[in-house]
């Protein structure tokens, strides 16, 4: 049986995603959150996250607090199972995920050009509630529902890295971009989980003239039309009296049809919702 240490205390994103993607690769092991001892920094079979003072890859010692120049352990155990590269391209938050941990909420927030509170206002109560269960425990086996939690989170995150990589590569080969008058529009006929790999591949593309989305819905039989980047060129109020038109956001940011109807058809409708008198810049 493996055994997982990582540390008392408060716990952080670092050592519950540690353990938790930890817990989705080894198929089973114990949890315990103490302080490591040298009995298990030198057992192989005992894997030490953010705790114990030493990176040992063939150790399984996963600590970054000794050196300054190291990741926090979670992209430590990342590299090591082989999807830190993966990750770090198709997850937003990950590297930024690393210098919250590292180096503090305040040098996060000068990296990214924003003021510290905004970080704050954006933390999240669930994750607040989910680290507060994590950090009354001293220990977990399979028996214990949080154990169950943590691993299928693992396993979700490894998932979700594979989904994103695969959307992408499909989304480039699939992918139509039309024009709407002047702009264009990027159209997309995957049904399930039209958005996925969406906001990478708009990176990919990096066309300043692609102000909207047109992809099935995952609400209804129709066609979702999304202005992209709140791009005010585009209003979906034009088109909200029209027929085959089911809903529209009152901010004007989204519409949706009725039914899929030909692709020409919702095209027609998407350039009404463009502003005419709009001229994007050439670079």
């Amino acid at each position: 049986m493996y055994r997982i240490i990582t540390h008392p205390g408060s716990a952080h994103k670092d050592d519950f995603m540690s353990v938790s993607i930890l817990l989705a690769t080894l198929g089973s092991a114990e949890i315990f959150r103490r302080e490591a001892t040298r009995e298990d920094l030198v057992d192989p079979d005992t894997y030490v996250v953010d705790v114990g003072m030493e990176y040992d890859v063939e150790r399984h010692n996963f600590d970054h607090h000794q050196d300054p120049t190291f990741p926090c352990a979670f992209h430590l155990v990342m590299r090591y199972l082989g999807y830190h590269d993966m990750a770090m391209a198709v997850f937003g938050w990950y590297g930024h995920m690393s210098m919250m941990d590292v180096r503090g909420p305040y040098k996060t927030a000068e990296h990214l050009g924003v003021d510290t509170s905004i970080l704050f206002a954006s933390s999240s109560p669930i994750d607040g509630y989910i680290l507060s269960c994590f950090s009354k425990l001293t220990s977990l086996t399979e028996q214990d529902t949080f154990y169950g939690l943590m691993k299928e989170f693992g396993e979700d995150l490894i998932e979700m890295v594979g989904l994103k990589m695969n959307r992408l590569e499909r989304l480039k080969k699939e992918t139509q971009i039309l024009p709407v008058k002047h702009l264009k529009a990027l159209v997309s006929n995957i049904e399930d989980n039209p958005k996925l790999s969406m906001e990478l591949y708009l990176q990919a593309l990096n066309d300043e003239a692609v102000v909207m989305s047109i992809t099935p819905s995952i609400r209804g039989a129709g066609w979702e039309m999304l202005r992209l980047g709140d791009n005010m060129m585009v209003d979906f109020r034009s088109v909200a009296t029209n027929p085959e038109i089911r809903f529209v956001h009152a901010n004007g940011f989204i519409a949706k049809t009725r039914s899929l109807i030909p692709l020409e058809d919702v095209i027609a409708l998407a350039s009404q919702a463009v502003d005419d008198s709009s001229v994007i810049v050439q670079h």
